[in-house]
């Protein structure tokens, strides 16, 4: 295995792994464990949930899952540009065949969960639909985007004017595309496309204010 291990860098390595993050979270295996040695001399340990770009020109930002400081977890938001080596807990995958992507039924069933606590909040189901063509990439992006989206949702709907808000919303329909992109068709209906890259991933940071934008 060892022969196996190729040399990458920090923004690269955590690229993958956060890929990787996406597609066992989809399948419910725990997301990679990893530490982070910083430039300063800082450790951040935790499981990697995301890598994505930054809400300014900081650069891309890996979140870590940080649960040995609270509970519930804690979350560090660190700028790649920062990190001057990476420490896998695993180092096997790196070097294993991809997760399984996802399947469509796999993706609805994680939408049906997710919906039912967001209907409590709403006091009525919003329908969440994927788009009817979705590819191997397409459908992981989308397993990416759900949990993002779930949260900026169940945030947005906390108070009166939010749920106002999201009122006018009948159908959010997921999909893909080379870029995020979000819209809104009359009369009722939420378009996003989530990102095929990583890097480019939504985050509630940047969907959240674009999201709220449109509505």
């Amino acid at each position: 295995m060892i022969s196996e291990l190729a040399p990458r860098s920090p923004l690269r390595l955590l690229e993958d792994l956060a890929q990787l993050a996406h597609g066992f979270a989809a399948i419910g295996r725990p997301r990679p464990e990893v530490e982070l040695h910083l430039a300063g001399g800082s450790l951040v340990k935790g499981r990697l949930a995301a890598v994505g770009r930054g809400d300014d020109r900081s650069g891309p930002i890996a979140v870590v899952i940080v649960p040995e400081r609270s509970s519930p977890p804690a979350a560090a938001y660190v700028r790649i540009d920062h990190v001057a080596a990476v420490t896998v807990g695993d180092a096997a995958i790196v070097v294993r065949a991809p997760v399984p992507v996802p399947s469509r039924l796999e993706l609805e069933r994680q939408i049906a969960v997710r919906s039912e606590p967001l209907a409590r909040q709403l006091g009525y189901p919003l329908e969440v639909r994927l788009a009817s063509e979705l590819d191997d990439d397409s459908r992981r992006a989308i397993a990416a985007l759900v949990p993002v989206l779930y949260d900026v949702l169940g945030g947005i709907a906390e108070d009166r004017l939010g749920r106002l808000a999201l009122g006018a919303i009948a159908i959010v329909e997921i999909g893909a595309a080379p870029l995020p992109e979000l819209w809104k068709e009359p009369p009722d209906r939420l378009v996003l496309r989530a990102p095929r890259t990583t890097a480019e991933a939504f985050t509630a940071l940047t969907l959240r204010p674009a999201l709220e934008n449109l509505l």
